[in-house]
């Protein structure tokens, strides 16, 4: 593919992106852009769409599993596009902002929902398309607003209605989420938020392998049973590996990369783990990170 001489931006075979995701996997896009504002990233948006470039989003990339081929078309990095404004009724939050700064300071701004949603890495753009959170609250049950950029480089603002968010879902994903503002609750108790924050933070810390380079949770949790990484304990899975990915002793939902894995390793191990629960418990486990081939 030859991009037109309108992108002086892109870098041509751009270095391979396992340097760019939590797993550390992956090999290269065609192109990649870095834009540094909003109205950057919709002027490149609108030139890829006419020019009939495939382009996909990258934050953080701690939910997506990028294929050692490389990805076709272009991949656009939203990491540049930072700022926060604390207003009287609300917070507006670049994308391109770290999830775990803004959960941080969740109590100090009054959106004491976030407090509950510590040790998720990221971006803001990120958790926002995949409702990221926990046990204790979601990203979209603060979540007033959402800006972005659809496929024709079109700047958009979305109130947040019901059924736009679910679990691990968002109707946001065909965006570029450039920008979420979140509610402010003035009457929130900032201690009971604070204390929130530290017993989810201290029980992440001691059940999941935090630091570790994997995609985050491997697995969905099947709806009406058992979390996905009881049955792939159950199953016997802990510690299996397949080259250098292996099934983590400390939580069994998370695929770490320990050994320089390739994606095909991730991958391979995704399908021994699949095909084992779906024998012991006849579950099928569907995939929570994106996986880019």
């Amino acid at each position: 593919m030859v991009l037109p001489t309108v992108f002086p931006e892109a870098r041509e075979r751009a270095e391979g992106l396992a340097r760019r995701t939590s797993m550390g996997v992956g090999g290269a896009p065609e192109f990649l852009f870095e834009p540094a504002s909003e109205a950057e990233a919709a002027r490149l948006l609108a030139l890829c769409h006419v020019a009939g470039v495939p382009v996909r989003f990258l934050g953080g990339g701690t939910n997506v599993i990028v294929g050692d081929g490389g990805v076709e078309g272009a991949v656009l990095v939203t990491r540049r596009l930072r700022g926060v404004r604390v207003l009287d009724d609300r917070v507006d939050v670049a994308a391109g902002q770290s999830y775990g700064a803004l959960v941080r300071h969740a109590a100090r701004w009054s959106i004491p929902v976030l407090s509950g949603c510590p040790g998720i890495p990221g971006t803001v753009g990120g958790a926002v398309v995949m409702n990221a959170g926990g046990h204790h609250g979601t990203t979209g049950e603060a979540l007033l607003e959402v800006r972005g950029i659809d496929e024709t480089g079109r700047v958009v603002r979305r109130e947040v209605e019901d059924g736009d968010v679910g679990y691990r879902w968002s109707d946001f994903g065909e965006l570029l989420v450039t920008g979420a503002t979140f509610r402010r609750d003035r009457s929130a108790d900032r201690a009971a938020a604070e204390s929130l924050y530290r017993r989810a933070l201290a029980a992440k810390r001691s059940t999941q392998p935090l630091g570790e380079r994997s995609a985050g949770c491997t697995f969905r949790n099947p709806g009406g049973g058992e979390p996905a990484g009881r049955l792939i304990e159950s199953a016997g899975l802990k510690g299996r590996r397949v080259g250098g990915a292996v099934v983590s002793t400390r939580h069994a939902n998370f695929i770490l990369n320990d050994r320089d894995a390739t994606a095909a390793d991730v991958e391979a191990l995704i399908g021994v783990v699949r095909r084992e629960v779906r024998a012991v418990h006849g579950v099928r486990l569907e995939l929570e990170p994106a996986f880019w081939a």
